[in-house]
Order: C-alpha cells, then sequence, then structure tokens
C-alpha cells in the first residue's frame, strides 16, 4: 500500500470518527408525516415547500437568542441569563447538526432570519421597492457562505467554520457573529470558551445517538469548562455613572430629516440638556444626528451648547461638511470649547453602498446620500478617563476593541431601522464585543432603549 493510499486511508477513518450524526434522520421522518399532510399537492411542490420550512425552522432556532432579547426589549427586560444560556446552546447544537445537504438553504434563511431589516433604510429615499431585493441578495449570499463551510458533517469543519464567519464580511458587513449569540449567557464567548463548548454539545450528541453514556459526564465536564464565571456576579459601574444623562430619544425617521421638524428637535434636545443641568448631572450623551443638520454651520445653535457646556459637558451627534465631504459626526462641548470626531467605519447601506463605483456613477442619488469616511477613532477626555468615541455602527465592530478601551461612549439612530430586531441584534453585539474586550459601553439611542452595557 502506497504511502498516498494509507493517508487517505487515515483521512478517511479520522474523519468518520469525527462525524456529527445530522438531524437527516429526524428530517426523513417528519417528511414522511408532511407529505402525508400535503399530498394534495404535486410531489415537486411538496418537496420543495418541505425543503424550505424546515430550512427555516432550523435557522429561526438557529436565531433564537437575538428574538429573545426582542422579546424581553419589548418589556424593557434583559433577557435572562439563564434563558440566554440555554437558547445560546441550542443554537450552537442545531448549527452542528445540519445536514450537509441542507447548509444553503439553512444559510439562506439564517441571512432572512439576521438580516431581513437591512433595507429598510431605502424607505427614506423613496426606493422601498430595494427592500425584499435586498433582503434576498443578502440571504442568497450568507446560503453560498453556509454551503461552502458545512460542507462536511464533521468536528472540524463545524468548529473551524463557526470561528471563522465573524471574519467573513460580504458587502463589509460584519454583523454575523455565531459567537454573540451566547452574549446573554453563562457561557464564555472567546474562541477557547467556544471550543469547550462544541466539544460538550458533540459529546452530548455522541452520547444521545450512539447510546455512549459514559461520554455524557464528559460532556458536562466540558460544559462546566465552557462558562465564563465572571457571569455569576455583577459588574460593578464606575463611578462616575450616576453622572451621566444617557439621553434615549423617539424620533421616527420621517420627522428626523424633515426640515419642517428642526425647531421642534432642537427645542427638544435644549430641553434635555436643561433637565440634565436641573438633576445635577455632570455629561449628557444625546444619539447620533440628534441636531439633524450641520452643527457648525448654525452660530447661534453651537454658541448655545458652549453655553450649556459651562454647566454640563454634552456630547451629540450632527453632521459636519467640508468642501464636498459630508460626515457623521460627534460633538463634544465640554468647559465652553469643542472637539469634534467623525465617524470612520460607515454602515453599509446606511451611511454609503457597497457596490463598484462604475456601478454607482449610474446612479446620481448614490451621491447624495453618501457620508465619508473619517481619518481615525477619537477619545474623549472627561471624569479624568479617556473614553473611545463610537457612532452607530462603529460601536459593533471589531476593530473598535483593537486596543481594549475600558470605556466606550456610543450613539446611534436607530430610526432608520424601526420597527425591527435591528436594535436587539446591535444589543447582542455591543455585549459581545463588552465582554470580549472588557469595555463597559454607554450607550444612547434613537428609536431604542439607552443602557450602560458591561462585561
Amino acid at each position: 500500500m502506497s504511502l498516498s493510499t494509507r493517508t487517505k486511508d487515515m483521512l478517511h477513518t479520522l474523519r468518520s470518527k469525527l462525524e456529527i450524526p445530522s438531524f437527516q434522520a429526524y428530517l426523513d421522518v417528519l417528511w414522511v408525516h408532511f407529505s402525508h399532510i400535503v399530498s394534495f399537492l404535486p410531489p415537486k411542490i411538496q418537496s420543495l415547500l418541505f425543503y424550505l420550512l424546515s430550512n427555516a425552522f432550523l435557522a429561526f432556532m438557529f436565531a433564537l437568542p437575538i428574538y429573545g432579547i426582542w422579546a424581553f426589549e419589548s418589556y424593557h427586560l434583559d433577557m435572562p441569563y439563564f434563558l440566554g444560556t440555554i437558547l445560546g446552546a441550542l443554537s450552537f447544537y442545531i448549527y452542528l447538526r445540519i445536514p450537509k445537504t441542507r447548509c444553503f438553504g439553512f444559510g439562506f434563511f439564517v441571512g432572512i432570519w439576521w438580516f431581513w431589516w437591512v433595507g429598510l433604510s431605502f424607505r427614506f429615499i423613496d426606493l422601498s421597492f430595494l427592500v425584499p431585493i435586498i433582503a434576498l441578495a443578502i440571504a442568497l449570499v450568507y446560503g453560498v457562505i453556509f454551503w461552502i463551510l458545512l460542507f462536511c458533517e464533521c468536528l472540524p469543519v463545524r468548529l473551524i467554520g463557526l470561528l471563522i464567519i465573524p471574519f467573513i464580511t460580504p458587502f463589509g458587513f460584519d454583523w454575523l457573529v455565531p459567537q454573540a449569540l451566547l452574549s446573554y449567557s453563562y457561557f464564555g464567548v472567546d474562541s477557547l470558551h467556544i471550543c469547550f463548548l462544541i466539544l460538550a454539545l458533540y459529546a452530548l450528541i455522541l452520547a444521545h445517538t450512539k447510546k455512549m453514556l459514559p461520554i455524557l459526564a464528559l460532556s458536562g465536564m466540558l460544559a462546566i469548562a465552557a462558562l465564563d464565571f465572571q457571569t455569576f456576579s455583577a459588574k460593578a459601574l464606575p463611578t462616575f455613572a450616576k453622572d451621566i444623562e444617557l439621553s434615549a430619544t423617539q424620533v421616527p425617521q420621517n420627522l428626523k430629516w424633515d426640515t419642517q421638524n428642526i425647531s421642534n428637535a432642537i427645542a427638544y434636545n435644549f430641553a434635555l440638556i436643561q433637565n440634565a443641568i436641573a438633576e445635577k448631572k455632570s455629561l449628557i450623551i444625546l444619539p447620533e444626528t440628534a441636531f439633524p443638520f450641520p452643527l457648525q454651520d448654525s452660530t447661534y445653535i453651537f454658541e448655545a451648547l458652549k453655553q450649556y457646556s459651562l454647566e454640563i459637558a454634552i456630547i451629540t451627534g450632527s453632521i459636519h461638511i467640508q468642501g464636498d465631504k459630508t460626515y457623521n459626526s460627534t460633538f463634544v462641548f465640554n468647559n465652553g470649547s469643542y472637539q469634534r470626531i467623525d465617524k470612520k467605519i460607515l454602515a453599509p447601506f446606511g451611511e454609503y453602498i457597497p457596490l463598484p463605483q462604475f456601478i454607482k456613477n449610474h446612479f446620481a442619488f448614490i451621491a447624495n446620500m453618501e457620508f465619508s469616511h473619517g481619518t481615525d477613532f477619537g477619545y474623549i477626555d472627561i471624569f479624568g478617563e479617556k473614553i473611545k468615541n463610537a457612532i452607530c455602527y462603529e460601536a459593533t465592530s471589531r476593530s473598535l476593541y483593537a486596543d481594549y478601551p475600558e470605556f466606550v461612549i456610543a450613539t446611534s439612530n436607530n430610526a432608520w431601522f424601526a420597527p425591527s430586531i435591528q436594535p436587539s441584534l446591535q444589543k447582542m453585539l455591543l455585549k459581545y464585543y463588552a465582554r470580549l474586550y472588557q469595555s463597559t459601553i454607554f450607550h444612547s439611542a434613537n428609536m431604542s432603549k439607552s443602557a450602560i452595557i458591561t462585561p
């Protein structure tokens, strides 16, 4: 026997030993019952309908932690960690047992359940017809990604696929982070803890499907190793947290950019500042583009904010125009002076269109809706701390946390995507990065709940 043949045999044996029993047997049983129920339909329609419904269900179960967060957010609550632990483990269990013949369909519906809302921003530029087209395009891309990554029903491939998915960013969009499904759980969110959890689930699957009961004890030990014991105690807030007014506004997007509503927006923001002063706060944080116009072009408003800053520090979002470039910016007013930080990482489909320039040249409206990139991330010096600034999408980008900032001030305008699960997905990602990089995030948002997110 040649060396190459022996190597192939060894690899085949190893693969078979590390193979994960998929859901295919269960799906076959379900298909028998389903086909009986819909026997009045043509066979091809039966098969297609079962394929779509079963994949949609499995993908929804995978995305369930997002919808759990959304459900609790509806009642202004955080999802309990014990429930997040169960749902997070279930998500990974589903991922491990997806049959390789279902990878494309599973990935397609993962794209739908996670990102159906992405195109909603186009409602406000009279392009509502693009909303379903964008959702389908994103779903198709993720269908292909999962089809490539999950080609094998074996442990190494599934584990490696899980770890590299966050680094695959179609259209520059990096919000598909499976590890973040564990954000509100007792499990650790770093790669080592993820590996322990995957091994624990693999052992559990073997114990169940192959009746290897002794492995059940190993599964339990691995699950314990996957726990992050810091989650069992509350993270103490910094002492200056009580001096911060974290504003949460409710301004719909159709009013936010309405020129006839600007005077109301200004009066509303000034009232929030005055109330914070009356409550003896030291800092007020207003959401992204709380002043939805070029702030420096309005001398009266700009000087009024500088005057207010003699009594309270103010962080607010606005627009900055320099030459032919438009920036989404954070303005910091403190002790009569100001600082401006331009947004570096822009949101795909919200602040720029991730298409080749030769395509964008055919659509004049695109140039009018795109923002320019800032040069770098910025820090705000306040409370004797250097606090990193993030505007919306930046706060959910891995590169923002490269230097492990202890504190982050994040501002968002989630009105573009209201009503949807976008704020819940954003919250899950913020919690993930807060835990992964040990950062405390002060998040002020429009059209969603503002919160202090701790590791």
